[in-house]
This record gives C-alpha cells, sequence and structure tokens, in this order.
C-alpha cells in the first residue's frame, strides 16, 4: 500500500496551503517559490503518503516571508495598543557602519537597554514596543542603524533623550512626538520588517540575514514585554490519503529517504509530534 501511495503522490506533489506563504501574493496562482528555502518532504506513518511542503515564513530577505511577518505582527499588536492613549513615537540613530554586523545590532539593543534603565526612563515610560532598522545610503553605500518604537508613558524632552542617548551610543540623533493615529502608527513602525527584503544587492540580503538571526522581529518592554495573544485552535493538518493526524516526520531531518523501508522510529514515540 506504501509503494502504490507514493506513486501517486511522488516527491513532486505540494501541498497548496503550504506554498501560500512563500508565493508572491502579486502571483494569483501562489505557486511562486521566491524566497529560496528548500522544500521539506514530509511521510505519513501510517500508509507512507509522502508530500513536499515548505517550512515556515521567517526568512526576512523574501517579499512574500516579510509580508507574512509584517501581517502577524500587525494583527497581534494593535491589539495590545488598544484602550492606550498616551503613546508616543521614538527613533533612535546609530552611528554609519561599513558593513552589516551582528555585533552592531547586539549593541544596538544593549544600548537601548541601558537607557530604559536610567531612572527617568523607568518612571516615566510603562511600556514600550520597538524594531531596529538597517537601510543602505546610496551616496557613499554605508548602512545606518535606526531604532523606531512605540512608547506609552509621560513626556521626555527631546534634548533630554538626545542628550542621554549620546552617552551611551556616542550619537545623539533622535525625534520623539505623539501619537495621534494608533493604527498607522503602528504600520509605520512595522514596516520596517519589510525593509530585509528590498536591499538590491545579494550580499547585502546575505548580510542583513546574518546580522538579524535570532534577533526578536519586535522586541517589548515593561508593561508590553512578553505579551501573548488569544490564538485560535491549532488545527493538525490530515494526511490526505488516510485521514490520519498528528502523523508526520519529516524526511530530511532523520536522513531517511523511505520510512517503510528502513524504520528508524516507532509510531508510538513520536505519536502527537
Amino acid at each position: 500500500m506504501a509503494s502504490g501511495v507514493q506513486t501517486r503522490l511522488n516527491s513532486t506533489s505540494l501541498v497548496p496551503l503550504a506554498l501560500s506563504r512563500h508565493s508572491d501574493k502579486r502571483d494569483k496562482f501562489f505557486k511562486r517559490h521566491i524566497c529560496g528555502r528548500p522544500y521539506l518532504t514530509i511521510q505519513c506513518l501510517h500508509c507512507g503518503t509522502r508530500v513536499k511542503i515548505l517550512g515556515g515564513s521567517r526568512d526576512r530577505t523574501c517579499p512574500a516571508c516579510a509580508w507574512e511577518i509584517y501581517s502577524k505582527m500587525y494583527r497581534k499588536y494593535r491589539r495590545l495598543l488598544r484602550g492606550r492613549d498616551n503613546l508616543k513615537m521614538l527613533t533612535l540613530t546609530w552611528k554609519p557602519v561599513k558593513k552589516q554586523n551582528p555585533e552592531v545590532v547586539r549593541a544596538i539593543g544593549k544600548a537601548f537597554v541601558k537607557l530604559l534603565h536610567r531612572k527617568r526612563y523607568k518612571i516615566m515610560w510603562r511600556g514600550i514596543l520597538a524594531v531596529i532598522e538597517c537601510k543602505k545610503r546610496e551616496k557613499d553605500g554605508d548602512f545606518y542603524y535606526h531604532i523606531h518604537a512605540i512608547v506609552e508613558g509621560g513626556y521626555i524632552p527631546q534634548q533630554v533623550i538626545s542628550n542621554d542617548w549620546r552617552e551611551i551610543s556616542g550619537f545623539p540623533v533622535v525625534w520623539i512626538s505623539k501619537i495621534r493615529r494608533k493604527r498607522g502608527a503602528l504600520k509605520y513602525v512595522l514596516k520596517y520588517l519589510l525593509k530585509g527584503s528590498l536591499f538590491k544587492e545579494a550580499k547585502d540580503r546575505e548580510d542583513f540575514k546574518k546580522s538579524m538571526r535570532g534577533v526578536r522581529f519586535v522586541r517589548t518592554y515593561g508593561d508590553f514585554y512578553n505579551y501573548k495573544e488569544d490564538r485560535g485552535v491549532h488545527y493538525a493538518y490530515p494526511c490526505p490519503i488516510c485521514g490520519s493526524k498528528k502523523c508526520w516526520v519529516v524526511l530530511e531531518f532523520c536522513n531517511v529517504v523511505d520510512l517503510f523501508e528502513n524504520e528508524p522510529y516507532e509510531v508510538e514515540r513520536i505519536e502527537g509530534g
């Protein structure tokens, strides 16, 4: 039975829902794989069906993945901002650098935390939502990092923030203003999640990916920290042939071409996985 099933659903079989996140939304057929991630092969442990899928949608330099990340973050954090009126838009800049570097990204994060730990900010600012941006300047090719943040709390003069930020980072350019349209402000901050896919050169996209590896898409502090939205019920994808659920194993992860010929697992060991 297993071999017959695999003949019908061979290695080129694709799950449309698994492809949608990795497809260009402008392509009405949702078929163009544009993020460079390899396909994965999953096999049903009950009947042997094998299907090709795309794993996750976390590539910041893929336009489709970046848009999916942006949309997910927007849906999540717009709920967080409901009922909060004392909001500010904050921008902190960093000295331009010759190349993208994960050390620079970490240094910016540490400097921001150091600022927030100062007494006046701990007292005045209750919640912060922040995103790191990196853009390439056309005139000299340098990379320019920013922190864009939404802040809930009292007013701190821009000059005071500038002085404090200069002491910590060595760069004084900051900007802060009152937020009047919450959704517009959230879209403005989160749009920088899309910027990694806009680099024209492949090397710049790859360097961006490396420099941002392990960095949260959105950083939250204070009352905004570790916000969890209400999630819907997870739907377990059933095998299209036998209907079994929670039955899949990824062949590339176990280095086995066909589990029915070389079985490394017992079904009961991974049941529910």
